[in-house]
């Protein structure tokens, strides 16, 4: 509500209109001036004065409310009010003296009485026509707008003639426009589409509602008649709007009264029309669903619920059809519930039911003697309905629903559970097509992220000396690997070789390695030997690895002037000295394997017991290989594995050559071994050869 200027120049013309006149009927009573002229411009005043308080009294127009029934109990609240007011001012005319009929005040005190209730009435009649409209005007036509407007015209032309009473042939007219009124309020009868939209239960409230303001607004309508003090009062005060009151009144006595039994007929077809708004907000929701959830779960859940609401079922459930790449076997799986349990449901086997699911496109169990025969008998439910969820002509699982009444299940509801399964189907398809997806791209990222760190993880190249020179070759089985090789130099002399595997595989085995990088340029840099710094790697991961990750590590730190070396290993494959036998010619393979537990498996102090460190120097000749075990693991067609053995005796005819040769020659034989066959695991050798 917002006060204007123009809303206030409304209100100050309607007040000095309305002081003008009391004024007027002040001289009037006074000097007994009774003269039909003056009299006819009296009541014209009045009018005027009407229609600048309607002007005015838009403001307190809101804007209309969707719900009737909050319409409603605001005209009941007015009604009563209404109904109140013209009895209480009745009264309080009478003990001042005041009587019905032919209405004149006697003094001061009854004429400004007279006065605020003429102009009382007259604000309150608008207010309850503006009220009235919000109700008639849900969910109209043009019609019953027209309709509408044509009552308040004719109403008010009724109005306007009272004006002529002496005339007879203008009487005539008003009665005419008078009875006009009335026929169109009776017409509302067939225009009250409020009802239409309304509950069970919200009917029964607009029952009470229509009944009650029948009365409140029959009783205003019979006290402000001419044989009551309310209406002479208003009748002397101005014709016009005493009949405009009456004619208001009448119009909303047989509105109510017309409502109260078009109310009566539409309470039997509540039940249909309930369930029809569920049907189609189960189908509105269900689209929703479709168009904005990808969550299968939320799909699913979704289903359940809306063939529950619509069908009123008291068991809705979804079978899901999960199938064996490897078999021809399928299994089913129950995917979500609706007023029941998987627990509950688990205890009977639907078999029967989906073999005739499958042929017979849906099933429909409705007495005890179907139950039997689909193996249902302690089924606790007397009508059974499954139907397909096919999308696509891809048959993805079943649609339960069951009631505790037999027959529950007419064709039409039949017809609607089967639109639902239809398009559920395809809502439960997309939405595990796109959690595949999302899955499959999530997982081709990882690996990218992965296989590029792998790539920067590697060393670019390994050091070389005039006493000894390097190679290496690392590649992961799949598109990220699990072992990690490195070397560092310590200061002038000395250099730190290691080689490990990180067990498990994927992005959380290569996150490892990283982490396992930075241990060992950080602590093969400080630690002062190979112990030293087995036991700092240790502490440094084992509070950083999950329970299921360990790392199995073979550390070597070499003088690069003595050739005199020392190795630890925490759990790894060992390392193979190659040396040739001066007397003999032959090549002696040396297993290098000090003690030592996977880095994480134990504490500091156990690790540390268990810990071995071996020392050897390498002569001219000798050769030092450190590798992962998928070198020995790898197999042929045939399922033999390459093993320690075959590789051992493949390094000895290798050694002759340099650790570039070796490398290559490795390769050769592994690729002959495999013919084709897929590595189990990452590859990793690193060949260091003392000249």
């Amino acid at each position: 509500m917002r006060l204007n200027f123009r809303n206030s120049l409304y209100f100050v013309a309607a007040g000095s209109i309305a002081t003008l006149l009391l004024v007027y009927d002040w001289i009037r009573i006074s000097i007994n001036l009774e003269d039909p002229v003056l009299n006819g411009f009296r009541s014209l005043f009045t009018i005027a004065a009407f229609a600048f308080l309607y002007a005015a009294m838009r403001i307190f127009r809101t804007k209309k409310s969707a719900k009737p029934l909050e319409i409603l109990r605001k005209l009941v609240a007015y009604g009563f009010f209404s109904a109140a007011i013209i009895s209480t001012w009745g009264i309080m005319l009478e003990n001042r003296g005041a009587s019905s009929g032919n209405f004149m005040p006697s003094n001061i005190m009854q004429l400004l009485a007279t006065t605020a209730f003429a102009f009382g009435i007259a604000a309150f009649v608008i207010f309850l026509l503006m009220t009235m409209s919000d109700i008639i005007y849900i969910k109209p036509d043009r019609k019953v707008r027209r309709r509408f407007e044509l009552f308040i015209i004719f109403a008010l032309a009724a109005s306007f003639l009272s004006v002529f009473d002496g005339s007879s042939f203008l009487s005539v007219l008003r009665d005419i426009a008078f009875g006009v009124s009335v026929f169109i309020a009776l017409l509302h009868i067939v225009s009250m589409n409020w009802i239409v939209f309304l509950t069970k239960k919200e009917k029964y409230k607009s029952l009470v509602h229509s009944f009650v303001l029948m009365v409140l607004f029959g009783y205003s309508y019979a006290s402000i008649g001419p044989a009551n003090l309310a209406g002479g009062v208003l009748g002397f005060y101005s014709p016009p709007m005493s009949e405009f009151a009456k004619i208001a009144f009448l119009f909303l006595t047989i509105y109510f009264s017309l409502a109260f039994i078009v109310t009566i007929f539409h309470i039997p077809t509540s039940g249909v029309f309930e369930k029809k708004k569920r049907e189609l907000d189960s189908y509105q929701n269900l689209s929703k669903v479709i168009t904005n959830v990808m969550d299968t779960s939320e799909v699913l859940n979704n289903t359940v619920a809306v063939v529950g609401a619509v069908t009123q079922a008291n068991k809705v459930w979804i079978e899901l059809r999960y199938e064996d790449d490897g078999t021809s076997t399928e299994e089913y799986r129950i995917s979500a519930t609706h007023r029941t349990s998987q627990y509950e449901l688990s205890t009977f086997d639907f078999g029967e039911v989906r073999k005739a699911v499958r042929s017979e496109k849906r099933v429909i169990v409705q007495d005890a003697d179907e139950f039997v025969k689909f193996n249902l008998k302690n089924f606790p439910a007397k009508s059974l309905l499954a139907v397909p969820l096919t999308a696509h002509d891809d048959y993805i699982g079943v649609l339960y629903a069951a009631h505790e009444m037999p027959y529950a299940f007419d064709d039409e509801e039949i017809s609607t559970v089967s639109a639902f399964a239809d398009t559920a189907a395809v809502a439960i398809q997309n939405s595990l097509l796109f959690t595949k997806s999302i899955e499959n791209e999530r997982l081709q990222h990882e690996l990218r992220i992965a296989h590029e760190m792998q790539l920067k993880l590697l060393p670019t190249s390994l050091p070389s000396s005039d006493r000894f020179e390097t190679d290496f070759l690392s590649f992961p089985a799949f598109e990220v690997g699990s072992d990690y090789i490195d070397c560092s130099r310590i200061d002038g002399r000395r250099y730190a070789f290691v080689v490990g595997d990180v067990s498990g595989k994927g992005t959380s085995a290569a996150f490892y390695m990283a982490y396992m990088k930075g241990v060992f340029q950080s602590l093969s840099a400080s630690a002062r030997s190979p112990l030293e710094f087995m036991m700092a790697a240790n502490e440094a991961v084992g509070s950083t690895l999950q329970k299921n990750f360990f790392i199995t590590l073979i550390y070597v730190m070499l003088d690069g002037e003595t050739g005199e070396a020392s190795v630890v290993r925490a759990g790894h494959t060992p390392g193979v000295l190659i040396s040739p036998d001066g007397e003999a010619g032959e090549m002696n393979c040396r297993l290098i394997r000090p003690a030592g537990a996977g880095l994480g498996l134990e504490q500091s102090d156990d690790f540390g017991r268990h810990l071995g460190e071996e020392k050897f120097v390498l002569r001219h000749n000798d050769t030092l290989v450190l590798y992962t075990d998928g070198i020995t693991d790898q197999r042929n067609p045939g399922g033999e594995d390459f093993g320690e053995q075959r590789f051992y005796d493949l390094l000895k005819e290798l050694s002759d050559g340099s650790p570039t040769e070796i490398k290559g020659g490795i390769i050769r034989a592994l690729a002959e071994f495999s013919q084709g066959t897929d590595a189990v695991d990452d590859t990793t050798v690193l060949i260091l050869k003392w000249r």
